[in-house]
């Protein structure tokens, strides 16, 4: 096994320097509802077991990817290294860009790691399901367009989607009328989700994209 050179706070704080042109922490997650003071502790090594789901966001916001974070904990020169890579033209500073983050799959999130159930027996389906279902089977849309359409932060989006935080009566006020509907229980009970969402957009095209 390689030996590291640099512990991962240094590698975050020298990114951010170089990668993000001395942006503040605050700058750097802007597109993400993560606090400032969280990648401040990490750039100090204060946090020992970071979440990774929340690390693996942050590192792209620098346009950076885990393999290329472990070659630069190992690299000699952090600062030199950092710089070469500013020199190639597949990087791009990902806060600017962040509908290519990568997130990760809602369901396969929720299933394994899901905070929020529903506490109706009939309900067959969540309103993480029913969010996900417009979005993957019916718009084929990104994370970051579906957080513009409910007017949230794609991060607080894809929460919802991943049964991490409640799905908000705002976004749920926005699903109704979406599916130009005053009652999303039939959604929540159907035994095919698709099926059911499918036929609601098909009487009102209007709302599906062009």
């Amino acid at each position: 096994m390689a030996k590291q050179r640099h512990p991962l706070g240094d590698v975050l704080y020298k990114a951010r320097l170089v990668l993000a042109d001395g942006a503040s922490h605050a700058e750097v997650l802007k597109n993400l509802d993560i606090p400032g003071w969280y990648l401040s502790e990490l750039e100090h090594n204060h946090i020992a077991h970071p979440n990774s789901g929340l690390l693996a966001l942050i590192i792209q916001c620098y346009g950076l990817d885990d393999a290329q974070v472990a070659a630069l904990e190992q690299t000699p020169d952090l600062t030199t290294a950092l710089f070469e890579l500013t020199l190639t033209t597949e990087l791009k500073l990902a806060a600017n860009h962040h509908e290519v983050l990568d997130w990760p799959d809602s369901a396969i999130f929720a299933a394994e790691h899901g905070i929020i159930k529903m506490r109706d027996p009939r309900a067959i389906n969540s309103y993480a399901d029913i969010l996900r279902c417009i979005r993957l089977d019916n718009e084929w849309c990104p994370i970051h367009t579906a957080s513009l359409i409910y007017g949230v932060s794609p991060m607080a989006y894809w929460q919802m989607e991943a049964a991490q935080i409640p799905v908000s009566n705002q976004v749920m006020a926005v699903l109704a009328e979406r599916l130009r509907t005053d009652d999303l229980q039939p959604f929540l009970e159907a035994e095919n989700l698709y099926a059911a969402v499918s036929a609601q957009l098909r009487e009102h095209p209007e709302n599906l994209p062009n």
